[in-house]
Parts: structure tokens; sequence; C-alpha cells
């Protein structure tokens, strides 16, 4: 990275974004999200959607909902760390790849402890697999779009 006047804001245009996602994936680690609360919101929605399905049918697509926001919520954590590492290269560069994935999974882990923290929270190795696999997904579809990196890389 180059010293002077220009270097800190270098590094909040390429690194900002991925920290503040990271920040975002915290508060959703919190009671806040929780998967009571986030119940109250997402069951009701269900069941105008669903309504013949029953409870523990609506519970399992609550569920799932959950899991889809995991490998989302880490498919993006992925990307936004490709674009700090391979900032404004339109090409696939493997090692900025091989960094997201390390921070994404490292992160995963670390969101995990912190939700033992939280009592209405738990921590699983089943979310940090697929944290890591919506990491290496969104890694995937990155690699196998010229166009989606074109559009990271313009400055």
């Amino acid at each position: 990275m180059r010293d002077g006047p220009g270097a800190l804001s270098g590094s909040l245009l390429r690194y900002g974004p991925a920290l503040i996602w990271m920040g975002v994936i915290f508060v959703l680690s919190t009671d806040l999200f929780s998967q009571s609360k986030t119940a109250g919101l997402i069951l009701p929605f269900l069941a105008s959607l669903f309504p013949a399905a029953g409870p523990e049918t609506l519970a399992l697509l609550h569920g799932g909902l959950r899991k889809a926001g995991h490998l989302t919520e880490y498919g993006v954590l992925a990307v936004l760390w490709y674009r700090a590492r391979a900032y404004r290269e339109a090409a696939w560069v493997p090692e900025a790849a091989r960094v997201a994935l390390l921070v994404a999974v490292a992160y995963a882990v670390s969101d995990e402890l912190h939700q033992v923290l939280v009592v209405s929270r738990g921590a699983s190795v089943v979310d940090v697999a697929i944290d890591a696999g919506g990491a290496a997904a969104g890694l995937m579809l990155l690699r196998r779009s010229e166009a989606a990196r074109a559009a990271l890389a313009h400055r």
C-alpha cells in the first residue's frame, strides 16, 4: 500500500465495505435477530403466503430462510473481501479469492463464538459450514462472471 495523504482514503475505499458488512453480520448475530424474534415477523408473512401450511411447515420454511440468510451474508462478505484484495483488477485473482474465503470462514467461526455469549443464541458448526458454503458460492459466481468482476474493478 502506498504511503501519503491518500493512503487512508484508499484503504477505506478498498476495505470499508467489507468491514461495514462484517458489522452488519455482527448485529444480525445479536438477540435482535434471534429465531424467536424473526419468527414474530416472518411466520405471519409465510402464513399469508401459504395459508394451508401447518405450524411445522411454517417453522421449517422459517428455518430455511434463516439458513439462506447465512449463505447470502457470507457470499456477500467473501465478494467484498475479494474486491478489497483484487482492487481495480478485472481479471480473476486466485490469491484474492483465497484470502477472501479464509477471512469469511474465520469470521464465521468468530461469529458463532460471539453467539455463545448471546443468551438467545447458540453456536453451531452447521452454521459455519453453511457460511463457508455461501462464501465459496459467492466467489464461484464471481469467478464465472467477467461482468461482475469488471463492475467491482471499475473506478
